[in-house]
């Protein structure tokens, strides 16, 4: 089976998904490290929780069976698989379980029913109401126990390799950008979208933040562009769309990263822009 979006590659969608799967390896072993080794070797958590982010996989993985192939009886191999597991890897290292749970299942459901009439990023919207419960019903925080006690005195390097604060498996920008060279060396990936969006997004945050060199450690706003990015439906297809709307994806989440949420402000402009895009590569055509 070919997939017939996008995509400018005759591989199989197996072989497109394996890919991807591959190059998040390396940011799921580094937050096994990050927040489990490091907090269990100072007596902050107990050693099965070294591997949460291993067991928040494993739901997702079991979500995306049961909705995909059990309730809709689709084929195994699809994008969707990528995007169920990119997920976990951007929630706060404390998620409850259960909280995790319901709320992906929700609205990977509900995304699954409403994706057949919009297109729009799934990643963002399951995040997105999965957080709006743990903010409702639980604690929201970003910050490990090794965090919340600021026991850490980090530099700017130690940032970039991940020791700043951001999710459970998304907080390592040196990886992030190896991932992004990956991606950019392959035919599967909307280059354009990502570049435009990151170096916007750099620029116009050090303006906004009187060039503090520090917003380059901001690791989930720019993972997230990385990422999210992945969802090749919900962008637009002509080059000159994908970089207007890399653009504006770039001066959107600095604008709500800077003002409204750090860890959120990604996802509420992926999700919002991405409503428009095809709208954009309407509008363009004419021009």
């Amino acid at each position: 089976m070919k997939d017939k979006v996008f995509l400018h590659t005759k591989e199989n969608i197996s072989i497109i998904v394996k890919k991807y799967l591959l190059c998040l390896l390396p940011l799921i072993i580094y937050g096994i490290y990050k927040n489990g080794y490091l907090l269990y070797s100072r007596n902050l958590i107990s050693f099965p929780e070294i591997f949460k982010i291993v067991y928040l996989l494993l739901i997702s993985f079991c979500v995306y069976l049961i909705i995909n192939k059990l309730i809709f009886k689709k084929s195994f191999w699809s994008l969707d698989l990528v995007f169920i597991l990119v997920i976990p890897l951007f929630m706060p290292s404390n998620i409850n379980i259960v909280i995790y749970t319901l709320g992906l299942f929700i609205s990977y459901l509900l995304v699954s029913i409403l994706g057949k009439k919009l297109k729009f990023n799934k990643m963002a919207f399951c995040k997105l109401f999965i957080i709006l419960l743990l903010v409702l019903f639980s604690n929201y925080t970003y910050l490990n126990s090794g965090e919340a006690l600021n026991i850490y005195s980090l530099n700017l390097w130690d940032n970039l390799w991940g020791r700043n604060i951001g999710g459970i498996a998304t907080s390592n920008i040196i990886l992030g950008l190896i991932i992004l060279i990956i991606f950019c060396l392959t035919n599967i990936y909307k280059k354009s979208v990502a570049i435009s969006s990151l170096l916007t997004f750099l620029i116009l945050t050090l303006i906004l933040n009187d060039f503090n060199i520090n917003i380059i450690t901001y690791s989930t706003p720019i993972l997230g562009i990385i990422l999210l990015n992945i969802d090749t439906t919900s962008t637009p297809v002509t080059k000159k769309a994908m970089i207007i709307y890399g653009t504006m994806h770039g001066i959107l989440t600095s604008i709500l990263t800077t003002y409204l949420n750090l860890n959120e402000g990604v996802f509420i402009s992926t999700l919002f822009l991405s409503f428009f895009a095809l709208l954009l590569d309407k509008i363009l055509e004419k021009w």
